[in-house]
């Protein structure tokens, strides 16, 4: 019987060599891939975030800009307030991360959705209290409040955790508005607290709204007798070498009068636009304001706000009556 025999060459494995050329390429490889991964899921993120900023920002600008379009006023020598945008001096968010402008408006407006939508519906729709929220009970004119705050948007408690950036609209109906003599307050924000309460979770607009600012566009004449445009922005400081600041503007009954000054020289002119301008924050972006990780360095600050951020404007004319 003949038995073959196999030569070591043939059983010969890898060298050394060999192993550490094809690991070094399967690293390269799988390096390679990570990288392109990471990128890939970091423009998504960015990508998403982007998309949830503008779809919040559009619905905001959308129902402050609709309210703004059917607002209310009645100038001519009677004691009324009308409307009312103010700043908080304090600041708005955790402690050394304030938001830079966190404006708040209240005014009167012929909301399209007065009465949960129902508007001209005289069906008497029951709830569980009995009764009929959602009818129309008459009128057209409802006071509503745009406001910037820092509370859990799902709970709405200033809970250090879970807070974040939120801007508020709260509507009161126009029986509402009318039962609590809104019309007629000579201070509607005292008169509307007093009337609406804290605001309530279904009139969330947006989240993470870092700032929130509105400037009022105004024709008047000058003391020379002529005619002028100007802007006027609400703002909690002044701000140097930028546009006119103030830190509330009121439009009274009398005329308006930033600063509450009913003698400025705005007095008798007219608002005939209204510039807003909010500025949306990521997600990842307000978790990490909150740890305040700048500790007062500004230009630092500046810079990851503007990385990680999303600024939204809108231009609102104002019906003129």
């Amino acid at each position: 019987m003949k038995y073959s025999r196999i030569r070591k060459s043939c059983a010969k494995g890898f060298t050394l060599a060999e192993l550490m050329v094809a690991m070094s390429i399967t690293l390269v490889l799988t390096l390679l891939t990570l990288l392109i991964t990471g990128t890939a899921i970091d423009t998504w993120k960015a990508a998403r975030s982007e998309i949830r900023a503008a779809g919040q920002a559009k619905v905001m600008l959308n129902a402050l800009g609709r309210d703004l379009e059917s607002m209310v006023s009645r100038l001519g020598n009677n004691d009324s307030q009308w409307l009312l945008a103010t700043t908080p001096p304090e600041g708005v968010g955790p402690e050394g991360q304030k938001s830079p402008n966190a404006a708040r408006l209240v005014f009167f407006t012929s909301a399209s959705d007065r009465y949960n939508g129902n508007a001209g519906s005289r069906e008497r729709l029951s709830n569980a209290s009995g009764g009929n929220r959602n009818a129309d009970l008459g009128g057209d004119i409802s006071a509503v409040s745009y406001e910037l705050d820092f509370l859990d948007p799902v709970f709405g408690n200033p809970n250090p955790r879970f807070s974040t950036f939120v801007l508020y609209r709260n509507l009161l109906d126009p029986k509402e508005t009318y039962d609590r003599s809104m019309l007629g307050s000579q201070n509607l924000e005292t008169a509307f607290d007093a009337s609406a309460g804290k605001n309530e979770l279904e009139d969330l607009m947006c989240e993470n709204v870092f700032e929130f600012t509105v400037t009022f566009v105004i024709d008047y004449r000058d003391t020379a007798g002529l005619d002028r445009t100007t802007k006027i922005t609400v703002m909690s400081s002044n701000n140097a070498g930028g546009p006119r600041t103030v830190k509330n503007f009121a439009v009274n009954g009398t005329g308006l009068a930033p600063n509450l000054n009913t003698r400025s020289e705005f007095v008798g002119g007219r608002i005939t636009s209204v510039e807003l301008a909010i500025t949306v924050l990521s997600d990842e972006g307000v978790a990490t304001l909150k740890k305040n990780p700048f500790g007062g360095n500004v230009n630092a600050n500046n810079r990851f706000i503007e990385q990680n951020s999303y600024r939204y404007t809108r231009s609102v004319t104002i019906p003129q009556g």
